[in-house]
């Protein structure tokens, strides 16, 4: 009994102070909805113009901004799929020679499931107009449309974030 009551103080008071900690900042966002498709998005980030091939909507963080353009930020772009390849297919023949003499760099590649379907991911690393950065490609298939959610940052910023990153890759709705 004396041993109990020790450790039922302690219990309590961990308890206690966790409930006195909390980050209410990671609920804070907002949602862009255009061209088909809508996901969440960090308050502090702003929508970004899209200069990219085949580009949806984009997202970025204004307080990385490098020549006009932001650093860390998220790309949503569509796969030109002329030959109706299915989601692996088009994966596979995109990274076919990918890697092959042009200075990026692959990290990992992983399958997960997103919204009930198939995703694949490659994470690489490349050094355009001698920035470091890090990519994570994110491609989902919804109805006949791929998808491809290019996440980037510098090198030294991408691990910080991943959070910011997930947040847009699980909300991202396509219709």
């Amino acid at each position: 009994m004396n041993k109990i009551i020790p450790l039922m103080v302690t219990i309590f008071m961990v308890v206690l102070v966790s409930g006195c900690i909390t980050d209410d900042s990671t609920n804070e966002t907002n949602t862009l909805s255009q061209n088909g498709v809508s996901f969440q998005y960090p308050l502090s980030w702003g929508v970004a113009s899209v200069a990219s091939p085949n580009g949806v909507a984009a997202v970025g963080d204004p307080q990385t901004v490098s020549d006009g353009n932001p650093t860390t930020s998220v790309v949503i772009q569509t796969v030109n799929n002329t030959n109706n390849y299915d989601l692996k297919t088009a994966y596979d023949k995109n990274y076919a020679t990918f890697f092959n003499n042009t200075g990026n760099t692959k990290v990992s590649e992983a399958t997960f499931i997103l919204n009930n379907a198939q995703a694949y991911e490659m994470v690489y690393s490349s050094a355009d107009s001698g920035v470091s950065k890090k990519y994570r490609a994110v491609w989902v298939q919804r109805g006949s449309n791929i998808y491809v959610l290019l996440c980037s940052a510098r090198v030294e910023d991408y691990d910080a974030q991943q959070s910011n990153f997930d947040l847009v890759v699980n909300s991202f709705q396509a219709s």
